[in-house]
C-alpha cells in the first residue's frame, strides 16, 4: 500500500501531469466565466429582441385611441387610463402603463396597490433614455438597444420600456411610457434551473475543459518526453559506479527538479573524479619513484657483490667468495619477491585475478601458515601461535591460496614491526552467519593519524610506524597490505585495522561460512 502511494507520489510530480492539474482549475474557472457571460449576453439578447419587437408599442396604443388621455385642463383621464391599461395588460400582464407629464413625472398609472411598493405617483423619470428611446423609433440605426430606463414601482432598477409622446386638447404635453418587463430585468434571462440551451452550453463548457485538459496533458506529455529522457540519462551516468547513488528522495519533484540533483551530482562526482585522478597521479608518481628505489636498491647490491668477486678473483678464499655469493643471491630472492608482488598486484587491479571459492577448514589452513612461519619467528624471537578457541573445525568458502595469502603478509607485516620477545597470534571466532579472522601483534604499533594510510601502496613502514625499536622495523615492499586489501575486497568483506603506539596492532576480516 505504502509503495502504491510512493509511485502515485511519483506520478503526480511529473512534469506534464503537474502542469496539467494546473491548468485544469484555470480551464474550468474561464468556462465558468464563459458560461457566465453567455447567460449575461443572452438576458441582454433577450431585453434588446423584447424592445425591439415592441419599440413602437406605446405610439400604436395612442394612435388607438379615439380622443386623448389627457384632459382640456392638463389633468389625466383616470377612467380611461384605467381601462386602457387593463386591456394592455390582459394581453401581457408583465406590461406596466404610466402617464407621464412634460417634466416626466408620473401623475397616473392603473396598477393595483401592492405590500411594500410604495404608490409610484409623483416619481420622477429619467429622461435621457427616453430621448434616446425616442431618437431609436425615427431611426433604429441611431441607438443600440437595450436601452434601460426607469422603473417607476422600483426606483433604482433600470429596466426596459417604449415611450411616445401625446398631446392634450389644451395644447397640454405628456408622455405614455410603458415598462415592458414588469417583473424586473433578472426575469429576463434564463437560468439553468429553466434554459435547455443555456444547459447545453454549461454542458458544452464542461466537456471543452476536459478535452482541453487532455489535449494538454498529451501536448505536455510529448514535450518532455526529451527531458524526462535526458533525465534518465543523467540520473545513469550519475549512478554509475556509485552504490547507493541512485536512491531518489520523495520530495525529488518534477523532472527539472529530478534533472537539477542529477546535474548537481554529476557536478559533484565529476570533482571527486578529478580528485582521485589527481590523488591516483600523485600515487602513481610516488610508486613509480619508490618501485625505482626498491628496485635499485636489491640491484646495486647484487652488482656489488658480483663486481668485488670478479674484480678480486683468486684473492678471495672460498670461504668469503662463498659469502658474496650468498648475499647476492639474498637480494636476488629479496628483487624477484618484489617483482612478483608487483605483477600480483596489478592483475588484483586489472580484475584478471577472480577467487575460485571453495569450501576449506579455516583451523587446518592457519595451522599451516604458523607451521611455515615458525622458524622465521624463533630467528627473531618472537613467539608466533594460534589463539586459544581457533582450532575449531570452521569451514569457510573462499578461495584458499588468496587467503593464504593474505594471512601470509599479514604476518610478515606482523614479524617486521614486532621487537624480540613479542608475540604473534592468529585467531578465529564466529559472528553471526561469518567468521572473524584476526592477526594480532604486540609490535610498535601505529599512530592514529596514520591509521587511513595503511593500505596505501609503498607505503614506507617508517610512515607508518609510530615509534618503538629500531630494530624490530625492518624494510618492507609497500606493497604488502595493498594485496591484502584487493583480495579481501574481491571476497566481498572489509579489512580493519586497529592499533595502539607501542602496544600493538590487529589486523582482522570476515569470510562467510560454509553451509552445510
Amino acid at each position: 500500500m505504502r509503495r502504491r502511494r510512493l509511485a502515485f507520489g511519483s506520478w503526480r510530480r511529473r512534469l506534464h501531469v503537474r502542469a496539467a492539474l494546473l491548468t485544469v482549475p484555470l480551464l474550468a474557472v474561464l468556462g465558468a466565466a464563459m458560461v457566465l457571460l453567455l447567460r449575461h449576453y443572452s438576458a441582454q439578447a433577450a431585453l434588446e429582441a423584447g424592445q425591439r419587437m415592441n419599440l413602437g408599442l406605446a405610439r400604436y396604443v395612442l394612435a388607438q385611441q379615439p380622443s386623448s388621455l389627457l384632459r382640456a385642463d392638463g389633468a389625466p383621464d383616470a377612467a380611461r387610463m384605467k381601462a386602457l391599461a387593463a386591456h394592455v395588460m390582459a394581453i401581457n400582464p408583465s406590461v406596466q402603463l404610466y402617464l407621464l407629464d412634460e417634466r416626466a413625472r408620473v401623475v397616473a398609472h392603473a396598477l393595483e396597490p401592492a405590500p411594500g411598493l410604495a404608490d409610484p405617483t409623483g416619481q420622477v423619470v429619467d429622461m435621457a433614455p427616453m430621448q434616446r428611446l425616442l431618437r431609436a423609433a425615427a431611426d433604429e440605426r441611431d441607438v443600440r438597444l437595450p436601452v434601460l430606463g426607469s422603473d417607476p414601482r422600483h426606483p433604482g432598477r433600470p429596466n426596459t420600456f417604449t415611450v411616445a409622446p401625446l398631446q392634450g386638447p389644451g395644447g397640454h404635453m405628456g408622455y405614455l411610457y410603458v415598462v415592458l418587463n414588469g417583473r424586473g430585468t433578472q426575469d429576463a434571462g434564463a437560468s439553468l434551473t429553466n434554459s435547455d440551451a443555456l444547459r447545453a452550453m454549461a454542458a458544452a463548457a464542461a466537456l471543452a475543459v476536459l478535452l482541453a485538459a487532455a489535449v494538454l496533458w498529451l501536448a505536455w506529455h510529448q514535450l518532455t518526453r526529451p527531458l524526462r529522457r535526458l533525465t534518465r540519462e543523467v540520473q545513469a551516468f550519475r549512478t554509475d559506479g556509485e552504490p547507493g547513488a541512485g536512491r531518489v528522495a520523495a520530495d525529488d519533484g518534477d523532472e527539472i527538479g529530478l534533472l537539477e540533483q542529477a546535474v548537481r551530482a554529476m557536478r559533484e562526482r565529476i570533482a571527486l573524479q578529478f580528485h582521485r585522478l589527481e590523488d591516483a597521479d600523485r600515487q602513481r608518481r610516488e610508486l613509480v619513484s619508490s618501485i625505482s628505489h626498491d628496485l635499485r636498491t636489491p640491484l646495486a647490491s647484487i652488482r656489488g657483490y658480483v663486481e668485488t668477486v670478479l674484480l678480486r678473483g683468486d684473492a678471495l678464499d672460498a670461504e668469503a667468495r662463498a659469502g658474496y655469493l650468498r648475499k647476492a643471491l639474498r637480494h636476488t630472492e629479496l628483487l624477484g619477491r618484489r617483482i612478483a608482488e608487483l605483477f600480483e598486484l596489478s592483475k588484483l587491479d586489472a580484475g584478471r585475478a577472480v577467487p575460485r571459492q571453495e569450501v576449506f577448514c579455516l583451523a587446518e589452513l592457519l595451522q599451516d601458515v604458523v607451521q611455515n612461519y615458525q622458524l622465521a619467528a624463533q630467528r627473531r624471537g618472537v613467539a608466533l601461535a594460534l589463539a586459544a578457541g581457533s582450532r575449531a573445525q570452521a569451514r569457510v568458502l573462499a578461495d584458499i591460496a588468496m587467503i593464504e595469502r593474505v594471512l601470509q603478509n599479514l604476518i610478515d607485516n606482523a614479524l617486521r614491526h614486532t621487537a624480540a620477545g613479542g608475540r604473534i597470534e592468529l585467531g578465529v571466532e564466529k559472528d553471526g552467519a561469518f567468521m572473524r579472522i584476526s592477526v594480532s601483534d604486540t609490535g610498535c604499533g601505529i599512530a592514529r593519524h596514520e591509521l587511513p594510510h595503511v593500505f596505501e601502496r609503498y607505503r614506507s613502514a617508517g610512515d607508518r610506524v609510530a615509534g618503538g625499536s629500531g630494530g624490530a622495523r625492518t624494510a618492507g615492499s609497500g606493497l604488502g597490505l595493498a594485496i591484502v586489501k584487493r583480495i579481501v575486497e574481491l571476497h566481498g568483506s572489509i579489512v580493519r585495522v586497529h592499533s595502539e603506539p607501542q602496544r600493538g596492532t590487529r589486523f582482522e576480516f570476515l569470510l562467510p561460512q560454509a553451509s552445510g
